[in-house]
């Protein structure tokens, strides 16, 4: 499922810089669910926000295979803070063996919500 002009639009693209901003729908149904009182944006909802992205900044179609290392460091509320810029870095693609690896940064200003580091296989 895509998540994309669902839960989050984007508001700019560097794709020089592999780096893209979006804002959270905070009438988006997942937050009314996941804690209405409190919401949260779930962790696979911040991997599957950057898989789109990734694709799309690439493009090309892709498969996460691989979460080899995500630490969530802060809670994303869109009540709160509703701007995401995710940042790609190190990214490598592999053509040999159809993969692209890269590293996330998850943030907004100061706040480092997530790092990620993610293997895909390009389909």
């Amino acid at each position: 499922m895509k998540l994309i002009n669902n839960l989050y639009k984007i508001t700019s693209i560097d794709t020089d810089k592999d780096v893209v901003d979006i804002t959270l729908c905070r009438d988006n149904i997942i937050y009314k669910v996941h804690f209405p009182e409190q919401p949260i944006t779930p962790g696979v909802c911040i991997i599957q926000i950057a898989s789109e992205l990734l694709g799309m900044l690439k493009g090309r179609d892709l498969s996460l295979s691989e979460i080899r290392n995500a630490k969530f460091l802060a809670v994303i509320n869109p009540t709160v803070s509703d701007r995401i810029t995710y940042s790609f870095q190190k990214t490598a693609i592999d053509n040999v063996d159809n993969t692209i690896k890269t590293n996330v940064v998850v943030s907004f200003d100061d706040t480092v919500f997530a790092k990620l580091s993610l293997l895909y296989t390009i389909i």
